[in-house]
């Protein structure tokens, strides 16, 4: 697979730079890529051409400094929009638990799907200078062992000033001596961002379906803290953990001195989650009642709280500060009542794939 960096787009043409690594050496390849029909080009590398297809979500367009690739079929799929300020990591698809809610299905996790090292490397290398936020994640990013290590360096190296996400299990840190390691490579200021199921061992290891993963995560968190990193504890509010919300607010307040903050989520209703939806599924309003003390809680402590994925409806007018816009724009869905909605410009809305598949209920608020 070869990155491809969109210099200059015209109506008719691209001049794109893809950086190739042959022996740890950049080399520069400029072709020029004509549109045939619809999303069907003509591509040019070294004086041969190549009909292929670029695979562009519903509505888009190529922009300059979008990040392509190319697949070994001729095929291309826009993997960075340029006037993106934040950037996306994707590591590896695979993971060491096997969560219930998980929105990626258990077989395809089970495929070994990671990017290559050099990949990676070279994407990092086309991204724009002025990023502003990365967010690294998986599957389980951290089994990619030492190749981690070298993304990170190479992360570092290159964006100084960005801010960092790492999405872990967080299992892996219960061993000091990773612990230790992987601090000499993550750039400054990461956060690591790590879920708590449930404060009730078996019921988070029941969600995880991973014996003995709290255990892990728990003594994770500590080894973490004990070297003054920035934790984000994350819990994916489910029937399965929703009542217990409280308790798990007790327990993070009692052993977790420092975290910097908790976020409660909402499920996207894919994969192991849709698999699981009638075990799973509480609706938003009702989730929200249940956590609603867990979240005072927290924050009579200290501890910044914030709503993901909760459209504004469900959640109690002096909470709805707190419930952030966080799905991806080309994921976001309404339903019709919405139409109606005062604050609809302002609201995260719904997964498409939760809206279609549990029709969840929605309260329009008027003008106030």
């Amino acid at each position: 697979m070869i990155i491809g960096k969109v210099i200059n787009w015209g109506f008719s043409e691209v001049l794109a730079r893809y950086v190739v690594r042959e022996n740890d050496i950049s080399q520069e390849i400029t072709p020029m890529v004509s549109l045939l029909d619809k999303d069907i080009y003509n591509i040019w590398i070294n004086k041969k051409a190549y009909t292929i297809k670029i695979w562009l979500n519903e509505g888009e367009q190529l922009e300059d400094n979008d990040i392509l690739n190319i697949r070994e079929n001729g095929n291309i799929e826009k993997v960075f929009s340029g006037c993106e300020r934040e950037a996306d990591i994707f590591v590896t698809n695979q993971c060491n638990s096997n969560c219930i809610m998980c929105p990626v299905a258990a077989a395809v996790r089970k495929k070994e799907n990671r990017e290559k090292t050099e990949w990676i490397l070279n994407y990092i290398e086309a991204l724009p200078d002025n990023i502003e936020y990365i967010n690294i994640t998986g599957g389980e990013p951290t089994l990619a062992g030492e190749d981690l290590f070298k993304i990170l360096e190479s992360l570092k190296n290159k964006f100084q000033y960005a801010g960092y996400q790492l999405l872990t299990n967080g299992r892996i840190f219960s061993d000091i001596n990773y612990t230790e390691n992987i601090l000499n490579y993550i750039p400054y200021g990461l956060r690591f961002a790590i879920p708590v199921h449930s404060a009730n061992v078996e019921i988070h290891d029941k969600i995880t379906q991973a014996p003995k993963s709290f255990i892990q995560t728990d003594h994770g968190i500590r080894n973490l803290l004990k070297y003054r990193q920035k934790i984000e504890i994350r819990v994916v509010v489910s029937k399965r953990n929703v009542n217990t919300a409280l308790d798990t607010a007790k327990y993070i307040v009692k052993n977790y001195k420092g975290v910097f903050c908790v976020n409660f989520i909402g499920m996207e209703m894919m994969g192991n989650a849709a698999v699981n939806r009638k075990d799973l599924w509480i609706d938003y309003k009702d989730a929200f009642i249940k956590i609603k003390r867990a979240i005072d809680y927290l924050i009579l402590n200290g501890i910044d709280v914030q709503l993901y994925n909760f459209p504004l409806c469900a959640v109690e007018p002096g909470y709805r500060p707190i419930a952030v816009k966080s799905i991806t724009d080309y994921k976001i869905r309404f339903k019709k009542e919405c139409t109606q909605c005062a604050v609809r410009k302002i609201c995260g809305g719904f997964f498409w794939s939760t809206r279609n598949l549990m029709d969840p209920d929605v309260y329009p608020i008027g003008e106030q």
